[in-house]
């Protein structure tokens, strides 16, 4: 586990980027009602139990949806791909208000090939994969079932979406681009933001913050590292 940083060491090390030119500058542009559900925060105005919740990518971690189920006790539907992330679930006690779907969301209906995030010291990860082949290698990469965002809510019965999470390892690019593209109706969407890796970066981030404001989603939260951001559609 690597070492916890403290929130000034965080916007410290984002300002010095900044400054030299590798992340973007951005701020809140609302001043609205927060609730913090550890690194996600959400305006619980527009949440309830009829509300329709969408968490794509869970990875090994369902400690925002426990929150959101406990605090509104609404329906969340989760999607994740990858072998471990399944496998993991079935370990665990799931409410019945966490419908689980053992595929990912992207911008076509099929396959998609991922490969095991590589970090520093050159190790894969066994649960996290991106679009990107960091390791320079096919070795490690899985094959996945994939969904573009319309074809499942056509499936789920749903029209609109109050709240969408997005931790996809770098495809929230084309995932949001496809959503701003054919105007899918979604009242808040949370998004950590990869632009840090390699093959995306802050002309990316750049576009896509400029997108997401003239598309009426303006920004109410933004962490410390300046990775995990919060939208709302005015």
């Amino acid at each position: 586990m690597g070492k916890k940083r403290s929130p000034a060491y965080k916007r410290t090390k984002r300002f010095l980027k900044q400054l030299v030119g590798q992340d973007v500058w951005s701020k809140a542009q609302v001043s609205i009602n927060q609730l913090r559900f550890g690194d996600w925060v959400i305006c619980p105005d527009t949440i309830n139990a009829q509300s329709v919740v969408y968490s794509l990518g869970v990875g090994e971690d369902i400690d925002f949806d426990k929150q959101l189920i406990k605090q509104f006790d609404v329906l969340i539907h989760a999607f994740d791909p990858t072998p471990n992330s399944i496998e993991w679930l079935k370990t665990k006690g799931i409410s019945e208000n966490f419908d689980f779907h053992p595929f990912g969301i992207s911008i076509l209906d099929g396959e998609l090939k991922l490969y095991p995030r590589v970090n520093r010291r050159g190790r894969k990860s066994k649960v996290m994969y991106t679009l990107i082949d960091g390791g320079g290698t096919q070795e490690g990469s899985i094959t996945i079932n994939v969904k573009q965002l319309p074809t499942v809510m056509a499936e789920l019965g749903h029209n609109t979406i109050d709240l969408l999470k997005m931790d996809i390892e770098g495809a929230e690019f084309d995932v949001l681009d496809q959503i701003l593209d054919v105007d899918i109706d979604i009242r808040q969407i949370l998004v950590e933001f990869h632009h840090r890796f390699k093959g995306i970066g802050k002309a990316r981030m750049s576009q896509m913050l400029k997108r997401m404001d003239a598309a009426g989603y303006k920004i109410f939260f933004m962490d410390d590292r300046g990775w995990n951001y919060s939208f709302i559609k005015v």
